[in-house]
């Protein structure tokens, strides 16, 4: 849940095309080239409430394990970039301007493919479209439903993603149970429940969670 790739791509792409119908291409003097350092509005608007999202989601299982000292960290995408990126970034108002302005990020494009004499099109076999959905958005949703957080944003884009991609992931049941589920990382179906979800298959007691004595 620490916010990585999937907290960053999908929101950023999801608020660029989610109205694409995978098959018309774009002016590409209209797009953005860099992924971060081109930040349009509904990207960061998508790119903040994804943050909200997942930070529930923590805030949620905080409360289920209250000793668990992990829990109580901050997991925000603010938090994270500037804890990592410090010296990188130059403006850190907020979220949005401290992924925007992430000297670190500024050189990494959006792969486009050229559709001859009309235009490009996203480049869908791409991590970007093909990993970070079943290793992120899925495995979010999975733990979502276990502890019974809504996500309606991150369903959204699952939804637009394994459309694009020919895949079905979530279902009309809001649940990963697609005929494609099998591909995802999903805590549910390797037998873990909102109670053993905190250890997994290791075990684990209190005073596991509880901070070392100095």
């Amino acid at each position: 849940l620490w916010p990585n790739n999937p907290s960053l791509h999908p929101p950023i792409l999801y608020g660029l095309f989610k109205d694409w119908d995978g098959k018309k291409a774009y002016d590409p003097s209209t797009l953005p080239t860099l992924i971060y350092a081109d930040l349009r509005t509904e990207s960061a608007k998508a790119l903040v409430q994804m943050d909200e999202e997942l930070t529930s989601i923590v805030k949620k299982l905080s409360q289920l394990y209250p000793k668990n000292v992990h829990m109580k960290s901050d997991f925000s995408m603010y938090h994270c970039v500037n804890e990592n990126y410090e010296e990188q970034i130059t403006c850190k108002w907020d979220t949005v301007t401290s992924v925007l302005t992430n000297k670190a990020f500024g050189k990494h494009k959006i792969p486009y493919t050229e559709v001859k004499g009309k235009g490009v099109v996203p480049t869908l076999k791409h991590k970007f479209f093909e990993t970070d959905l079943p290793f992120g958005l899925c495995t979010f949703v999975d733990i979502a439903r276990m502890i019974g957080v809504k996500t309606p944003l991150i369903d959204a884009m699952i939804r637009w993603n394994q459309k694009l991609i020919g895949k079905e992931y979530i279902t009309k049941s809001g649940a990963i149970d697609g005929k494609d589920a099998k591909e995802c990382v999903l805590p549910s179906q390797l037998g873990l429940t909102k109670t053993t979800l905190e250890y997994g298959f290791r075990g684990g007691s209190s005073s596991a969670t509880e901070p070392p004595k100095k």
